[in-house]
């Protein structure tokens, strides 16, 4: 049993680390796609509700759908951003955890084109975290609680393996679906990979003139996601076996970085693997941070004042170690006088030398491990007097604040361990995902019942770890957008220019893609598979440039083109074809006909 506590087991210090990192995934991906707000989840953009709607079986519930205004979308955005940033600081983290992840439900509900294999990893992420303790320690709830902190380090319970079956579940379907020869045993997968010029990066078209590296990559990339995550619960020599495969899957994911234009998909999969840091590594580096002047700090506040109070707890459990006193000043008479005399709180640090009101807040900072910079700053001397000027405020207003702090900062005592009740779902649910991975497998052919096996897609359980799988496409290239106005002059639809488009291949085609999740969406497009959403686009390109241009000048038709580039091996030169894709006629106002004909497509000419 204590074997499989090591192996299954997470620290609390790590699901302190893990909750952080998640929060600042789910902030990056709201930044980057608030960026296209309009264009992918409103009425004005490229899958209107109405279209979305009438799509055979091709939405879920969503929030996003209560209205297509950008307003409420944006409202919706600050929402979601508010509960991260309370993930952030574990406030209320587990009411935080659960908001976010029916949140991030209605929000990658609302448009799936745009989404890719980390937005995934994202949302499972934060469905197994529901059931971890991730407030248990460095958080405002870990400071307010009464109990929590006398819990040990090392947890362990069904969510924590839960979660790390998942994280490396990722990692070993995808290798067992990576069955092309491109992989095994021709070791061409990262020169395909490398050539797809639409993903590649300025790195990446380096690098690909070493094609003895690019082979000896594939075969270790291959490799490592198929024995990493047997060995990642190995029972022996653990500690040291995990951190040589976290430091492994880590580079590689940082070599996806700067090879590929792939998003946030890096920096989600790294947040994965840090759920595998050993507490060993915590015990290490909280050894080596126990400096005499972080361990001689003692704290003293106004003992009636709860206020006051719970501030000292949450610095303490920020920034300082978590035995660092914290007094009552009416223990120490003349810690007591010092108060009265500043009306402050008083710290001593090390040496015995006390300092008060925003000169304790900075010393307290400069104390940190980590947020000593802030420390430094903090004392400068053209932050002193503002910040007095801000404690003397706090200071006048601790009745109210103290007021507010409890409803909004009560104290806490509850348990991390989970009920029988929640071990039972949770095993049903490891279960589950095993099996929905299983069935991502061509020679697993087992299915449950329909309406069991319905919930993966109702729940957004489903998923297929399938990038590059089962080996890397070799289709490249980039669209144009030939259009005709009313008063039938030719225009470059996609650049909103005047004049017939440029069909010569652009220098950097990654360029051509404004953004992971645009290169996303016009990649799938591209497929036949997709045919349906071709007419969603042309409507919002023929809106986009309708509303930016004048009476008489309206887009009246467009033609949507794709210059599809077959890769060859071994540098070869590439096969090249023209696809029409799509021919669209907009909507717009009755009036004067155009008075010449749509222009001869070039490969007419």
């Amino acid at each position: 049993m204590k074997t499989l506590k090591n192996i299954f087991g997470i620290d609390l210090r790590t699901l302190a680390l893990f909750r952080v990192m998640l929060a600042l995934a789910i902030l990056a991906d709201l930044a980057s796609r608030a960026r296209d707000l309009t264009a992918h989840y409103t009425d004005a953009g490229v899958l209107p509700r109405a279209e979305l709607l009438r799509l055979p079986g091709g939405w879920r519930p969503s929030l996003h759908l209560v209205s297509g205004s950008a307003m409420v979308e944006a409202v919706l955005f600050a929402t979601a951003a508010a509960l991260a940033l309370a993930l952030l600081a574990g406030y209320r983290t587990r009411i935080a955890t659960v908001l976010s992840w029916l949140l991030l439900f209605s929000l990658q509900s609302r448009n799936d084109l745009i989404s890719q294999g980390g937005d995934a990893l994202l949302f499972v992420l934060l469905f197994w975290s529901m059931f971890l303790p991730l407030g248990a320690r460095f958080s405002v709830d870990a400071a307010l609680d009464r109990r929590v902190g006398d819990e040990p380090d090392a947890y362990c319970s069904l969510a924590t393996m839960g979660l790390l079956v998942q994280c490396m579940s990722v990692y070993f379907f995808s290798a067992l679906l990576k069955s092309g020869t491109a992989w095994i045993p021709e070791g061409s997968a990262v020169y395909y990979a490398l050539h797809l010029d639409y993903l590649a990066t300025p790195f990446a078209v380096w690098f690909r003139q070493f094609p003895a590296i690019m082979t000896g990559l594939t075969y270790y990339v291959w490799y490592l996601e198929l024995i990493g995550p047997l060995l990642m619960f190995s029972p022996v020599v653990r500690v040291p076996l995990r951190l040589v495969l976290l430091a492994m899957l880590i580079t590689m994911h940082v070599g996806f970085f700067l090879c590929l234009e792939i998003g946030l998909f890096p920096f989600i999969s790294i947040t994965s693997l840090l759920a595998f840091t050993p507490g060993a590594v915590w015990d290490w580096l909280e050894a080596r941070s126990r400096a005499r002047d972080r361990r001689g700090v003692v704290i003293y506040y106004d003992g009636p004042c709860e206020f006051c109070r719970k501030v000292c707890l949450i610095l303490v459990t920020f920034l300082l170690p978590r035995a660092t006193p914290v007094k009552p000043a009416q223990e120490a008479p003349a810690v007591y006088q010092e108060m009265e005399r500043h009306n402050s709180w008083v710290v001593i640090d090390h040496d015995g030398s006390r300092h008060v009101r925003w000169h304790a807040l900075a010393l307290v900072s400069r104390r940190s491990p980590i947020f000593w910079p802030l420390g430094v700053l903090a004392g400068a001397g053209f932050l002193q007097k503002l910040g007095d000027r801000i404690y003397e405020s706090v200071a006048r207003n601790r009745g109210r604040l103290g007021e507010l702090s409890a409803v909004l900062l009560p104290y806490r005592t509850r348990s991390i361990h989970p009920s029988r009740a929640a071990n039972l779902v949770v095993g049903v649910l490891i279960a589950y995902v095993f099996y929905i991975n299983l069935t991502t497998l061509p020679a697993f052919t087992y299915r449950l019942p329909k309406r069991l096996d319905g919930l993966q897609a109702t729940l957004r359980l489903g998923q297929t770890w399938n990038m590059f799988a089962p080996e890397p496409t070799r289709n490249d290239g980039w669209f144009v957008v030939p259009g005709v106005l009313r008063d039938g002059t030719s225009v470059d639809v996609l650049h909103l220019r005047i004049g017939d488009p440029d069909w010569t291949r652009p220098a950097y085609l990654a360029e051509e893609y404004p953004t992971y999740r645009w290169r996303k969406y016009l990649v799938r497009l591209a497929h036949s598979d997709y045919v349906q959403h071709r007419p969603f686009y042309a409507q919002y390109l023929c809106r986009l440039w309708n509303e930016r241009t004048t009476r008489g000048r309206e887009l009246v038709e467009l033609k949507l083109y794709f210059n599809l580039e077959r890769v060859q091996p071994d540098y070869q030169p590439r096969k090249k074809e023209r696809l029409l894709l799509h021919v669209h006629q907009c909507s717009v106002p009755a009036g004067p006909k155009p008075e010449s004909p749509v222009p001869r497509d070039p490969d007419q000419m």
